[in-house]
C-alpha cells in the first residue's frame, strides 16, 4: 500500500512539474553572478527553485536534529561522569571512615577531577587533610575549588577554617567575612568569626559579631550568650585608650549587667583615674552589698586606708557570714598590721584554720618580724616559699593557676572571666 501511495505521489509531482513547464514555456534571464547570465525556461526555473527550497528545509531539519543529538549526548556523557564521580566519592568516604586514607584520597581526587562542579568531593578531600593536621594540603585543595566556584559558601567557609587552623587569623577573618556578607545570619560563620576575633584580641569586633549571633538564637538560649556578650564588651571597654571613653563604656557594661564583678571593679578603677574617689568607693560598697566579694573591700582599703577603713571593716563584720571565714580573718589581720596593731593581727591569724597556706605564713612572718622574732619570721617565709614560691601573695587564677601581680578581670591563661583571686581570697577553709 505504501509503495502505491509513493508511486501515485511521484506521478502527481511529475505531472505537476510537466504542467508548469508546458504552461511557462518562455525564457527568462537568470543572473547567478554579475558576469554570467543564463536564459532558462521559466517553468524549469520554478521547478529548480522549489526543489532547492525543499532541499534547504530538509538540511535545516537535519542540522537541528543533529544539534539535539549532540546536546543529548553531552548531557548523557555529563550524567555518566557525574554518576561515576558520585560512586568514587561515596567509595572514598567509606574508605576514609575505615582509616584507609591513601586510597580514600586517591578516589576523592578522581571524583573531583572527573566532575569539578561537585564540590562535595573537594570538601571531603580537604576534610581528610584537616583530620590529619595537613592544613596546607587542605588549604591548597580548597583554594583551587574556590577558584572554580567563588560563590559556594561551603567552600569559602571550609577555607576560612583551614586558614584558622594554620594560624593565619587575618586571612581566615577576611575569608569568613566574605561569607558573612552573603549569609549575615549563618550561625556557624558568626561563631567562627567570633572566636577568631576573640583569639586575636579584637574585642570590639568579637562583641559586634556576638551581638549578631545572639539575634539568631531562640529566647531560651540567650542567658549564656548574653553573658559572653557582656564579657566581650568589658574587654573592648578596657582596650579603649581614652579615659573618658573607657569610663563611659564600662558604665554601659555595668548598666547591662550589674552582677558582672570584673566590670564593677574596673568601673571603680576608671572613676579613680578621673579623680572621682567618693563615687568609686560608693560603687564598690554597693557592689559588695549585692555580691559580698573581698575584692571590693580590698579596693576600698587600698584607696582609703585611713578615712574609710572603718567603713570597710564594718562591712566585713556585717557580711562575714556570707564570706569564707579564713579569708575574712586574713584580711582583718592585714588591716590590723596596716594600722600598726600587731597583737590584733596575731589574734586574727590564730583563728584561721588553714594555717599552712602560703598567704597565712607570709602574714605570720610580718607579725613575727614586727615583734622582733626574726628567726621564726624567716621560718614562716621559708614555709610559704616551699608551698608557693615568691608568688605567695600574688593574685592567682583559681582555674589554671596563672599568677598575676595584680587583680585582672580576665585570665589569659584559661581565657575565663572573674577567676583571679588575691592571696586573701585563696586561703581555703578546712571542711
Amino acid at each position: 500500500m505504501k509503495r502505491i501511495l509513493l508511486f501515485v505521489g511521484a506521478a502527481l509531482i511529475i505531472a505537476a512539474f510537466g504542467a508548469i513547464v508546458v504552461l511557462n514555456p518562455g525564457e527568462v534571464e537568470f543572473h547567478p553572478e554579475h558576469i554570467h547570465t543564463f536564459r532558462p525556461m521559466l517553468g524549469l526555473l520554478l521547478i529548480f527553485t522549489f526543489c532547492a527550497g525543499v532541499l534547504i528545509a530538509v538540511l535545516g531539519g537535519s542540522l537541528r536534529n543533529l544539534s539535539n543529538t549532540l546536546a543529548n549526548w553531552r548531557a548523557r556523557r555529563g550524567a555518566r561522569h557525574a554518576a561515576q564521580a558520585g560512586e568514587w566519592h561515596q567509595a572514598g568516604e567509606t574508605l576514609a571512615w575505615g582509616g584507609d586514607l591513601e586510597r580514600s584520597r586517591a578516589l576523592l581526587k578522581k571524583a573531583w577531577r572527573r566532575h569539578p562542579g561537585a564540590t562535595a568531593a573537594a570538601l571531603a578531600l580537604a576534610s581528610s587533610y584537616m583530620d590529619t593536621g595537613e592544613y596546607a594540603a587542605a588549604q591548597e585543595v580548597l583554594e583551587t575549588a574556590v577558584a572554580q566556584d567563588a560563590h559556594d559558601p561551603d567552600l569559602r567557609y571550609a577555607l576560612g577554617e583551614a586558614l584558622r587552623r594554620r594560624g593565619e587569623a587575618a586571612d581566615a577573618i577576611r575569608m569568613l567575612e566574605t561569607v558573612r556578607v552573603q549569609h549575615p545570619r549563618a550561625p556557624r560563620v558568626l561563631i567562627s568569626l567570633r572566636e577568631l576575633y576573640r583569639e586575636s584580641g579584637r574585642w570590639k569586633e568579637a562583641a559586634d559579631v556576638q551581638a549578631a549571633y545572639l539575634d539568631t538564637l531562640p529566647a531560651e538560649a540567650h542567658a549564656a550568650e548574653r553573658e559572653r556578650l557582656t564579657q566581650f564588651r568589658y574587654q573592648a571597654a578596657l582596650a579603649l585608650p581614652d579615659g573618658d571613653a573607657r569610663l563611659t563604656a564600662l558604665d554601659a557594661v555595668v548598666q547591662g549587667d550589674r552582677s558582672f564583678v570584673p566590670a564593677l571593679v574596673s568601673l571603680g578603677d576608671a572613676l579613680l583615674e578621673q579623680g572621682r574617689v567618693d563615687e568609686a568607693q560608693r560603687l564598690w560598697e554597693k557592689a559588695f552589698k549585692n555580691q559580698p566579694r573581698l575584692v571590693f573591700i580590698e579596693r576600698m582599703l587600698a584607696q582609703a586606708p585611713n578615712a574609710r577603713s572603718h567603713r570597710a571593716v564594718g562591712l566585713l563584720g556585717k557580711y562575714r557570714d556570707q564570706l569564707e571565714p579564713d579569708s575574712v580573718r586574713l584580711l582583718l589581720a592585714r588591716v590590723a598590721m596596716t594600722a600598726g596593731d600587731v597583737e590584733r593581727a596575731a589574734a586574727e591569724l590564730k583563728g584561721i584554720r588553714a594555717q599552712d597556706t602560703p598567704a597565712v605564713q607570709r602574714a605570720w612572718a610580718d607579725v613575727l618580724h614586727q615583734r622582733g622574732d626574726t628567726e621564726h619570721a624567716w621560718d614562716a617565709l621559708r614555709r610559704a616559699a616551699d608551698r608557693l614560691g615568691a608568688g605567695a601573695t600574688d593574685h592567682r587564677c583559681v582555674v589554671c593557676g596563672r599568677v598575676s601581680d595584680a587583680w585582672v578581670g580576665y585570665c589569659p591563661g584559661c581565657e575565663r572571666w572573674d577567676t583571679v583571686r588575691s592571696g586573701t581570697e585563696l586561703a581555703p577553709a578546712t571542711p
